[in-house]
């Protein structure tokens, strides 16, 4: 009999959706496969096509990005531009709010951030104790802990997740796996490009092995209701 994982929620969230179309054309496949559970987009990207994830299924949140040299009040303005752009290309607010490099969690941008959370009743991705801290004081659910490298020397599998399998059990909460699987793009001009091709093999993997399937949910299964 396979071994499945008890306790804790897994939500395995690809990131960067828009970035470049060959890192769409990994993240699409990863979605079709059920490897992943969400997909955040870059809504100020040329690649930010909503179709194959419309189609798909999959939940779809906004990964927020910061304008270069930005002024103030633009830099106050974005989460709001980009939650509107992304409901014009997809038909509905964002599922939930992240960022990419994790801007969303830097002051003065985290309060409008957690403004527009509040607004549309959605989760926030935590990036550390004090960040979560911070949202539960506001009534912004987020999920208990952030794992996923951000490097590629770093390695692939979360030494949690590792553990979590020899043990069948996750930790206790909610626990999002931040992933960024793609095909390789040398001219994309990411640092972390060949390490996509390597997140996606081995969440294709984890797929096929389905020993997470029990534990793993959407941001609006595990979290939402918490934010109403």
């Amino acid at each position: 009999m396979e071994t499945q994982i008890q306790a804790g929620r897994l939500i395995i969230t690809a990131d960067d959706w828009g970035y470049s179309p060959h890192y769409n054309a990994g993240i699409e496949e990863a979605a079709r496969a059920g490897a992943v559970d969400a997909v955040s987009v870059l809504v100020l990207r040329d690649a930010c096509d909503p179709a194959p994830l419309l189609e798909c299924g999959v939940e779809v949140g906004l990964h927020l990005e910061l304008p270069g040299a930005a002024a103030h009040d633009e830099m106050l303005q974005a989460p709001r531009r980009q939650a509107a752009a992304f409901e014009a290309l997809f038909g509905s607010p964002p599922a939930y709010i992240d960022g990419h490099h994790h801007c969303h969690a830097a002051l003065p941008l985290a309060t409008a951030v957690e403004d527009l959370a509040l607004e549309l009743r959605v989760p926030v991705r935590a990036v550390g104790e004090d960040h979560r801290f911070r949202l539960e004081e506001r009534g912004i659910a987020s999920p208990y802990r952030l794992i996923g490298r951000m490097h590629e020397p770093e390695p692939a599998m979360p030494r949690m997740l590792t553990e979590a399998l020899l043990a069948g059990a996750l930790p206790w909460g909610t626990t999002e796996w931040a992933v960024h699987p793609g095909r390789s793009d040398p001219d994309s001009g990411s640092s972390y490009d060949s390490g996509r091709e390597e997140d996606l093999a081995l969440l294709l993997r984890l797929a096929e092995d389905e020993t997470l399937g029990p534990a793993r949910a959407t941001h609006r299964v595990a979290l939402a209701a918490a934010a109403r």
